[in-house]
């Protein structure tokens, strides 16, 4: 039989984002990630906390060492103690699970438009990358047991307060069979939230947590 062994990397989960044309590169900034507790390694949470300069330099000397200088890059790496910085993967796309949509969002960009067009054989514009319009959170509904997904709410956008947009993408419907898998395919849905500072982006995700059901009802057994 195969054996998979994975490390245990002690330390905070971050991301940085990258989109090459070949020749330049925009460092766009990352988000932190809370994972659920060992044994298990569940995405719960993405804030937008971009890594501080060293971490930033060490990640893109690490990518220049491994060729990366075209199209978008999603790299994950793990800051533990004295700064201390490991590659996790390093992925030729965008990042995934919504944070993609959530990205060009806030930076006010077509990500999607942008990267398509690189690939077409265009540069990118002149200047600095676009910058940040406050602050995102994605949070990630799991399942917390298997079952049937009895009540659910519906894919949503609305303002919830100046400058605070809330959204919600479902990944599971009503009616869906729910079998845990201890992994990001338990994820319910999405919720996103962009706001001006991390604070009210926080509270926006919780408000929607707050007010909305997610059902899992257990299934008789015969």
């Amino acid at each position: 039989e195969r054996l998979v062994a994975e490390e245990f990397l002690p330390g905070t989960l971050r991301t940085l984002e990258t989109v090459g044309d070949g020749t330049t590169t925009w460092v766009l900034g990352g988000f932190r990630t809370d994972v659920s507790p060992p044994p298990y390694f569940i995405e719960e949470r993405l804030t937008w906390d971009p890594p501080g300069p060293a971490a930033t330099r060490h990640v893109q000397a690490a990518l220049s060492d491994l060729g990366v200088s075209f199209g978008a890059c999603h790299t994950e790496f793990v800051t533990g103690a004295e700064e201390q910085t490991s590659l996790v993967e390093v992925n030729d796309r965008l990042i995934g699970d919504d944070g993609d949509f959530l990205l060009s969002g806030l930076l006010g960009t077509d990500l999607f438009d942008l990267t398509l067009g690189l690939h077409l054989g265009e540069r990118l514009p002149p200047g600095s990358p676009p910058r940040p319009r406050g602050s995102a959170v994605i949070d990630y509904v799991v399942a917390e047991r298997s079952g049937v997904l009895t009540s659910a709410p519906p894919s949503a956008t609305r303002q919830a307060g100046p400058g605070i947009t809330v959204g919600y993408r479902p990944m599971r419907r009503p009616g869906d069979r729910i079998t845990l898998t201890r992994t990001n395919r338990d994820y319910l849905g999405a919720i996103t939230a962009i706001a001006p500072d991390p604070t009210a982006a926080t509270e926006a995700v919780a408000a929607f947590r707050a007010r909305t059901p997610w059902v899992i009802t257990p299934e008789r057994q015969s």
